[in-house]
């Protein structure tokens, strides 16, 4: 069985980190997004993985993937993304006539691929989707259920009458293709996979479904990057490979090798990653700092610091924020007190 990994889209609500980062690759506890899902795909049994990029994000997951694995994955190119059925389609040739399993890139599960796919394989259905009971079903694919069945899906209804959102996971065989050529652009302007499936249901295709009891997030806002953040550093295990000088470290801490820490307070859960330099500074949790960060005179928690950035002399608190990679947030010294920004297109700034 393959696996197919969607990572076309631009990720517009995460400019401007997305303009130079997808967000997959967004670190979350200093580990890319789509490498825990790739583990979870790999630890299940699969091992032919394709993986849907566009134009202007090929190189960088060829770069960053590489660094995390040895494992070869198919990269395939979506010209103008429109959409997950059109991405679906471009992996045609990849997939063959295989039955395969699909994973939306900018989502986060906690659960059991392997037995999803056994079931699915166990199963006479042509179609499987994972489902969420959520609050807020309205920002999400709906499914509609009645005797067990699945009877209809709405795409992001503006009142839906079901709390089962459709989730990023889902298991085909290759009649998904037909459905997806016979979608017609939505009023979204994307060609929906969630009318890919109702085409299968109209046809009678077995379309089955099951109910994730585990966590599920799709990552597509700071919000949720923040929220994940925190997830993943909740399982962290201290782990000391760098230098403690003269500070007070407490909690589950991971300071990778040639990083130091000194004359500072850090409070876990907070990863800080290699050649990273922490000076007088406070570090609270929830915090990833990324590979050679130097924070200097600074108050941080709950944030993301992304590789290369420079934090010097903020004695206000920075927190819930995102820091893009080479970022430098430095005090102003000159004789009046002044706030001076050289910033870029679509960047947030809260004072």
């Amino acid at each position: 069985m393959k696996a197919l990994i969607l990572c076309g889209g631009k990720g517009k609500r995460l400019r401007p980190i997305t303009y130079s980062l997808p967000k997959q690759l967004i670190p979350i506890a200093n580990k890319p997004l789509l490498v825990y899902t790739i583990d979870a795909l790999l630890n299940a049994g699969i091992k032919e993985i394709g993986i849907v990029v566009n134009r202007d994000n090929k190189l960088i997951f060829q770069q960053v993937l590489s660094q995390h694995f040895n494992e070869k994955f198919q990269y395939i190119v979506q010209g103008s993304p429109k959409g997950i059925a059109d991405g679906v389609l471009n992996a045609e040739e990849f997939i063959e006539k295989e039955k395969f399993i699909m994973v939306l890139g900018d989502n986060s599960f906690q659960f059991n691929f392997k037995k999803f796919i056994d079931n699915f394989l166990d199963s006479e259905d042509n179609c499987r989707i994972l489902l969420k009971k959520v609050k807020n079903p309205e920002s999400f694919g709906v499914a509609y259920i009645g005797n067990n069945k699945i009877i209809n899906l709405e795409e992001k209804p503006k009142v839906a009458f079901s709390d089962l959102a459709i989730t990023g996971l889902y298991a085909f065989d290759s009649n998904i293709f037909n459905a997806c050529k016979e979608v017609e652009l939505s009023s979204r302007g994307e060609y929906e996979i969630t009318d890919a499936i109702k085409w299968l249901l109209g046809r009678k295709y077995g379309v089955g479904y099951e109910i994730l009891d585990g966590e599920w997030k799709d990552v597509g806002e700071v919000i949720d990057v923040l929220e994940e953040n925190i997830f993943k550093l909740s399982n962290l295990e201290k782990n000391i490979k760098g230098e403690i000088i003269d500070s007070n470290v407490t909690g589950e801490v991971v300071l990778q090798k040639g990083s130091v820490i000194y004359n500072s307070v850090v409070r876990g859960p907070t990863v800080v990653g290699k050649d990273s330099i922490i000076k007088y500074s406070y570090i609270g949790p929830y915090t990833s700092i990324g590979e050679r960060v130097k924070i200097n005179k600074s108050n941080i928690e709950g944030s993301i610091l992304l590789n290369d950035c420079v934090i010097n002399g903020i004695g206000t608190m920075i927190d819930e924020s995102i820091i893009g990679e080479g970022s430098i947030i430095t005090n102003y010294r000159g004789l009046k007190k002044v706030n001076s920004f050289v910033i870029g297109r679509n960047n947030k700034i809260y004072l």
